[in-house]
């Protein structure tokens, strides 16, 4: 028996359009290359696949489309990310996971797996790619870097581990969303006007990410009841949160890398000693530019996302852009404060690790 050769969808559509034109099945097979019984099969399916040719299937796609065990789900995933990416809600595999499942339990499906399989099978029959925008990182001297990590050890000597800490702020634009989204092969996938609303997060962890001397987490968020136009942190601000981390820190002998920034004034402190890090080279000594932060930011943009996905049902015919502007600050920060709870500790004792802290150096 010879190999049954598939067409592509964009082949069968010309299989139809040339039976329309009038010409016969043997005609048609013999200028397409198969056989009669397979052009007979695709001129039974013309209405599926003339459905698929106008819902902008892949048109490579060779193998017939079949129902699935799960169709039920699909078409309610297909019909919400249509409706989420002409909102311009940015989309990503965990959030088609999330609606599959949560689309299997409204219909009563309890064996439904979003499984990575899954979403590769869902996203390829809907012709559905994923786009990401580049970023910039700068140079950093690695002479420089080795040479602080040369002398790690000797700063840290005498400071337990679970008495070492770092503290780093960050920007969060907390009424956008992740860039990168799926989007329908050949479609338009610019956004609207992004939100430039921004808060200034300080994130401070110990190279342990728990407290062995009591029940606090040792770690917090930071916050200041004086604010600045740009959000920015200030020497002022700065100041009055080294004293309130000295406050919390009493009895304890604490030791607290921060980067060398105008914003960071040297302070005297009872229970902490502040070390900066070298100049330029955040990207790589300092542990909350590993992995924390960006853990934190992407546990908050789930937790904003699952927000705009609520806000979506109540206010039909908002777009994704409309539902980010009705975040406030209050909301912002419970996400911040539950993301950076979140964040797992062998994520924090990982990030430290890569910067050259070492649990047994002490």
């Amino acid at each position: 028996m010879s190999k049954r050769n598939f067409l592509t969808l964009e082949k069968r559509v010309e299989v139809i359009r040339l039976s329309e034109s009038g010409k016969s099945g043997r005609a048609i097979a013999e200028q397409v290359g198969v056989g009669r019984t397979q052009i007979h099969g695709i001129l039974k399916r013309k209405r599926e696949i003339m459905d698929e040719f106008e819902n902008n299937v892949n048109m490579e796609y060779k193998r017939p489309r079949r129902a699935t065990t799960y169709e039920d789900i699909n078409d309610l995933c297909l019909k919400w990310f249509n409706d989420a990416t002409g909102r311009r809600i940015n989309v990503s595999g965990p959030l088609l996971k999330e609606r599959a499942l949560k689309y299997a339990q409204d219909l009563g499906v309890n064996d439904f797996k979003a499984s990575n399989g899954w979403l590769e099978s869902f996203l390829k029959r809907n012709n559905i790619v994923f786009k990401t925008m580049s970023g910039e990182r700068g140079d950093v001297d690695k002479t420089v870097v080795q040479d602080w990590k040369d002398k790690l050890p000797s700063l840290c000597e005498g400071y337990e581990p679970e008495n070492i800490f770092n503290m780093d702020e960050t920007g969060l634009f907390y009424r956008d969303s992740t860039k990168s989204t799926y989007f329908k092969k050949g479609e338009d996938c610019s956004g609207g006007k992004r939100s430039k609303e921004r808060l200034t997060v300080a994130l401070c962890a110990s190279m342990t990410g728990n407290d062995f001397f009591g029940k606090r987490s040792n770690r917090w968020l930071s916050g200041s009841r004086k604010t600045n136009k740009k959000a920015w942190m200030t020497g002022e601000i700065f100041e009055e949160w080294l004293h309130w981390f000295d406050r919390q820190m009493k009895g304890r002998k604490v030791l607290l890398f921060v980067d060398n920034a105008p914003s960071h004034p040297q302070v005297n402190l009872k229970n902490v000693n502040v070390k900066f890090l070298p100049p330029n080279t955040t990207s790589l000594c300092q542990p909350m530019d590993q992995g924390i932060i960006q853990a934190m930011k992407l546990k908050y943009r789930k937790k904003q996302l699952q927000y705009v996905i609520s806000q979506m049902e109540l206010k039909q015919g908002k777009s994704g852009f409309d539902l980010l502007k009705d975040i406030s600050v209050l909301d912002a920060i419970y996400w911040v404060a539950r993301a950076f709870k979140e964040v797992e500790i062998s994520t924090i004792v990982k990030c430290f690790a890569k910067c050259g802290f070492q649990l047994n150096s002490v």
